[in-house]
């Protein structure tokens, strides 16, 4: 199964609108650069990929042929180039070899002849890792080039250590110009928060230099704002006064306006996604742990990035399977992920989870946050009966109610409660031991690791 594809967080929507975007602005055949905007790991990749496999599939009312012609940069992958701008054109020839639908021979070189004027500073900066990463060889394309140098005298221009391009660019603007005419490029730029800043910066700048103004040529960015802001401070120094650079400005050059993408929250995709982990315990149908587990997770994990998740469940699935070999009830797998989490939001001492209802924990609340605090005490409210309490030598004693949530806090309570259990269980209700050993023995593994 191809996790990847698994829309946890309910992204449909978001997805819908990016591309009745791109529609609208194909339509009136206007050029644009804007950017889905979100922090580092919060699943922007998952959904540009979804954008470009949709418009790959969309087709001209007119016409029946494709709409757009799509390509896609990974700066990332890319940045063994010195000059970002041979990346990019490397990347759309990749893109066009890899379209089954536009196989014409014509457009590969229309893009291609942009490298004209290139020659020997193409063959220094492509070196052998061209042909293996794009399929195409360039140097070989240098070699042609040089043959015609002769007839080409009065075109050729001198490029400096930089890469002076500019005839070059000038020739793939117009090449993309009359690409654009017969049908909307849309290019999708990835993995722009993992370069370097100055890489990044330059990547920016070449993208505007190659697309800007371009007629029914869209630029489809997935950025972390907060991090590209950083790179430009650390390029151009911080702002300090009206002679500094002006970040929000500086970049606006570049990026029209922004698309911002939340965190999300996680559906019942949930266990499907992570069956490698599920499949290790058993969850019974009457009461419904599932749909209580459905209920409980996406207010857990509200806030933490999709990366982050995943490392929880990474972490959470090694560790279990080094301490229990059979299948065990849901509810460990619930304590598990509730331990985790509880780890990354700083909650400190487990013993207060259990004890959630009984006290006014100021201090809690102003490291975790108030909404959290709140959850955990309507959690904890769905573990016990209201009444009657039992006492037992003077303690005052909850009846924990047989469910997800009254299990889940039942372990709680015997790990970090001992002392002075919070809860009584039922005369009826004969729990094996084996969950409460499985998840001692959980707790002591992750104190040892990371």
């Amino acid at each position: 199964m191809n996790n990847e594809r698994i829309d946890l967080l309910d992204r449909v929507t978001f997805i819908e609108n990016v591309i009745k975007l791109v529609e609208q602005l194909s339509v009136n055949k206007k050029g644009c650069c804007f950017a889905i905007e979100g922090s580092w790991g919060i699943g922007k990749t998952f959904v540009i990929e979804e954008v470009e496999k949709q418009l790959k599939i969309l087709q001209s009312e007119d016409t029946n042929d494709d709409r757009y012609f799509v390509f896609h940069y990974n700066c990332w992958q890319h940045d063994y180039y010195e000059e970002p701008a041979v990346a990019i054109i490397s990347a759309m020839i990749a893109s066009i070899q890899e379209d089954k639908a536009f196989t014409n021979v014509e457009f590969v070189n229309t893009v291609k002849a942009g490298y004209k004027f290139v020659g020997e500073k193409l063959k220094e900066i492509a070196g052998m890792y061209i042909e293996n990463k794009i399929g195409v060889n360039l140097v070989d394309l240098v070699e042609d080039i040089k043959k015609k140098k002769e007839n080409d005298k009065d075109s050729l221009c001198e490029f400096d250590e930089m890469f002076n391009f500019s005839q070059t660019i000038e020739k793939v603007r117009k090449n993309l110009q009359e690409i654009a005419e017969k049908r909307t490029v849309v290019l999708i730029v990835d993995e722009l928060d993992r370069c370097i800043p100055q890489y990044a910066i330059k990547v920016l700048e070449r993208l505007h230099h190659i697309f800007y103004g371009l007629e029914n040529v869209i630029v489809v960015m997935a950025i972390d704002k907060i991090q590209l802001e950083h790179s430009v401070e650390e390029m151009f120094g911080i702002r300090k006064d009206d002679m500094s650079i002006d970040v929000e400005k500086y970049l606006k050059k570049f990026i029209d306006f922004s698309m911002v993408l939340g965190s999300g929250v996680i559906n019942k995709s949930f266990a499907e996604k992570y069956k490698f982990y599920f499949e290790r315990f058993s969850f019974k149908e009457e009461p419904n742990d599932m749909e209580m587990l459905s209920e409980i997770l996406p207010e857990l994990f509200n806030g933490i990035d999709i990366r982050r998740q995943e490392k929880i469940i990474e972490k959470a699935n090694i560790v279990h399977s080094l301490i229990c070999n059979q299948s065990v009830d849901g509810s460990v797998l619930a304590f598990e992920l509730m331990y985790e989490v509880l780890i990354v939001w700083g909650f400190d001492n487990m013993k207060y989870v259990a004890l959630i209802n009984d006290a006014q924990y100021t201090e809690l609340e102003k490291r975790i946050g108030k909404e959290k605090v709140e959850f955990l005490k309507s959690m904890e409210e769905k573990a016990y009966h209201r009444s009657p309490c039992h006492s037992d030598i003077g303690v005052q004693r909850k009846m924990i109610i047989s469910n997800l949530y009254g299990k889940i806090f039942w372990y709680f309570a015997n790990l970090f409660n001992n002392d002075r259990l919070p809860y009584e269980k039922p005369d009826s209700d004969k729990q094996s031991d084996t969950e409460i050993n499985t998840i001692k023995k959980y707790c002591q593994i992750c104190e040892m690791i990371k």
